[in-house]
């Protein structure tokens, strides 16, 4: 009898095993199928341009083209393993005035789940600014402060596939769209694939007259266009307290190869070169039954140096999201889609 008990419990065990797919005393998933969340953002968008052919002592020639778009509000909505997001400018700073306008847009969708999860989004920017050295002169297109780049434009286009090692007792999505909750403290290695392009573009050269002669055959520069394709590896962590609270943190570096165009009056220059990406987020914040509240922050920045001259695109973000869980029912069309074999690999 003993024996039969026996057989009959490892096989419930078994059973239960084959059921749930992933540890359920470390993360739970929400019944809720959707999650609607708004969110407040204070972001900054950078483009720094040095050269380093000629010397310069007190780096004049150093210039940092930032987007005045501070202030994103908008709306993040996630079904299952499903993620749109969409903000929008809003009023910007009482210390933005001087910097002039920026019309900026940015547009997310995610799929994916604590297996594997692919990220894409497209980030719009149209009109920079630069903090005007001492040296500078102001004039009709800048202030005594600032000098503006109105029709500086750039657009960003990126993918990124990642891989969770740990995806059976961690759950990465537990830190963003929050429609799992990570129960006790762990974390994961990511490796991950990405792609980018990204497309900086002026209506005449990017560098102010004063040090266009610093940059010598680079000085009519204004237009930099550049497709990379990357591998990076890192790692994530999150803890977890009273099962409901929680910090989470996420890092990862690798290299990328880019093939770059650069763009002058006369010509285009075209350059295949190997370079860095990296990637750097932080969340804290709670995760209830019903709903979720978020602090963010995050950094990723891509480099485009050669023996010439030094550009970096930075993406700095740090803002806030409540959102709220509700109950729906599952379509017909979406319950064959949980039946399928790429469902199913999540």
């Amino acid at each position: 009898m003993r024996s039969l008990l026996a057989i009959i419990f490892c096989v419930n065990l078994l059973v239960a095993q084959n059921t749930n797919r992933w540890d359920t005393t470390r993360y739970q998933k929400f019944r809720a199928n959707l999650i609607v969340g708004l969110y407040q953002s204070h972001r900054n968008f950078e483009n720094k341009f040095s050269q380093i052919q000629f010397p310069d002592t007190f780096g004049f020639s150093e210039q940092t083209f930032t987007a005045e778009s501070q202030n994103i509000t908008g709306i993040d909505i996630t079904y299952d393993k499903f993620s749109l997001a969409f903000g929008v400018r809003t009023t910007p700073q009482k210390n933005s005035e001087g910097k002039g306008k920026t019309d900026t847009y940015s547009f997310g969708f995610n799929f994916g789940g604590n297996k594997w999860l692919l990220e894409n989004g497209l980030r719009y920017f149209k009109g920079f600014y630069i903090s005007s050295p001492a040296f500078i002169d102001t004039n009709e297109t800048g202030t005594a402060e600032y000098y503006l780049r109105p029709n500086f434009t750039n657009t960003l286009i990126r993918s990124k596939f990642m891989f969770f090692t740990n995806h059976k007792k961690y759950s990465f999505k537990s830190n963003y769209s929050c429609n799992y909750r990570q129960l006790k403290s762990g974390g994961t290695w990511i490796f991950s694939g990405n792609t980018h392009y990204n497309y900086m573009y002026n209506d005449s050269s990017f560098f102010h007259p004063r040090v266009r002669e610093l940059y010598g055959d680079k000085a009519e520069l204004h237009g930099v266009k550049v497709f990379g394709i990357s591998t990076n590896a890192g790692g994530a962590y999150t803890i977890v307290w009273w099962r409901a609270f929680f910090a989470h943190v996420m890092f990862m570096i690798g290299p990328e190869q880019q093939w770059r165009t650069y763009n002058y009056p006369d010509k285009s220059v075209n350059v295949s070169q190997l370079s860095l990406s990296y990637d750097l987020r932080g969340v804290i914040g709670v995760n209830f039954k019903k709903f979720y509240f978020t602090f963010y922050g995050g950094r990723d920045a891509v480099l485009y140096n050669t023996k010439f001259m030094h550009v970096e695109s930075t993406y700095i973000v740090g803002g806030t999201t409540l959102g709220w869980r509700f109950r729906s029912k599952i379509p017909e069309f979406y319950k064959k889609f949980q039946d399928t074999k790429l469902y199913l690999s999540i």
